[in-house]
């Protein structure tokens, strides 16, 4: 869910060794911009940055449906076991794509699931967001003990220059970092695709996009990689479509290894979603919260045809992303 963000090719990249400086730093280092106008804080009370000189802080964007944040999860849960009684502190700043992401009790539960123990705040205002001027999801901010940005990076990797770059900050490079391994995206991988009107890249139903109203669609007769289509009735808003009757569908041509899919219910009901490969029903998937749903998975990348049917009105479609 990086904004235009360019996805980096597949490799798998072996780390070796620290330096003794900040690799990568910005051009000039900067004063860390505020965290202010927050909703809520899961984990911690209210922190300041202005209040964390000493320390040396990384400042997470995330929001909790996208799969780019998601993966960075790891790296982040393991920098804050091993740095964070040594002078780290990681503040994952929460600023949500959807509507949905809104909603504090999705924020704790993603928390919870994910085993996040660091602090988050909820900036459902965007205003901390606008004060660093990001534009990307995930993005990591590195500020110093004396309240300074002096490293950043957009969207995953560079998970060897970033814990780098902590280690130097807090005075730790005398010793070498472990080597560890990476995988990052595919060169051909189906890009992340949005399905409401303001995005609808690849959009390959016959039919004109009816704006706000439902209205029924077709399959083309021929879908093209990394093209989507609606069957049956939909209501197409601008970051989603909903299923207007029971059985109606939704299909992608991709090519990648993963395919989740953000989803959610419009009455907050079940609703049981089949799974199907190439006209082969794979698997079903009951919906019963907005959230990342995993679709298929496969041993390699893959070149197929997704279709998603639900059993009854009121599915909720937002994006599908791959991995």
């Amino acid at each position: 869910m990086q904004n235009d963000f360019p996805l980096h090719h597949l490799k798998r990249v072996l780390f070796f060794r620290s330096h003794n400086k900040v690799v990568n730093p910005v051009e000039k280092p900067y004063a860390a911009p505020a965290i202010e106008n927050i909703t809520a804080w899961i984990n911690s009370k209210p922190l300041l940055v202005n209040q964390l000189k000493g320390k040396v802080v990384l400042i997470d964007f995330w929001t909790y449906s996208c799969i780019n944040c998601i993966r960075t999860f790891p790296y982040l849960k393991d920098w804050y076991a091993k740095y964070h009684d040594k002078g780290l502190v990681i503040i994952g700043v929460h600023a949500p794509e959807f509507e949905f992401e809104k909603d504090i009790n999705n924020v704790k539960n993603a928390v919870e699931k994910n085993g996040i123990l660091y602090p988050v705040a909820l900036d459902n205002h965007f205003t901390t967001w606008q004060n660093y001027a990001n534009r990307y999801w995930p993005a990591h901010y590195l500020i110093d003990k004396n309240g300074n940005v002096v490293y950043r990076h957009f969207g995953e990797g560079e998970y060897d220059i970033t814990e780098n770059n902590i280690r130097f900050l807090l005075g730790l490079n005398k010793m070498r970092l472990p080597s560890r391994e990476s995988e990052t995206v595919s060169e051909n991988q189906t890009p992340e695709t949005y399905l409401g009107r303001a995005r609808a890249r690849n959009f390959m139903s016959p039919e004109r996009i009816m704006e706000g109203i439902s209205g029924d669609y077709s399959y083309p007769s021929e879908l093209s990689i990394d093209g989507w289509a609606l069957q049956g009735r939909w209501k197409m808003g601008l970051d989603r479509v909903t299923s207007a009757r029971a059985n109606t569908s939704v299909e992608i041509r991709f090519n990648a290894s993963k395919v989740f899919v953000v989803m959610g219910s419009a009455l907050g009901n079940s609703i049981k979603v089949n799974i199907a490969l190439d006209g082969k029903s794979v698997k079903n998937i009951i919906v019963d919260k907005h959230q990342l749903y995993e679709a298929l998975r496969f041993e390699k990348p893959t070149t197929g045809v997704l279709q998603l049917t639900a059993d009854e009105p009121g599915l909720e479609v937002y994006t599908f992303t791959f991995g």
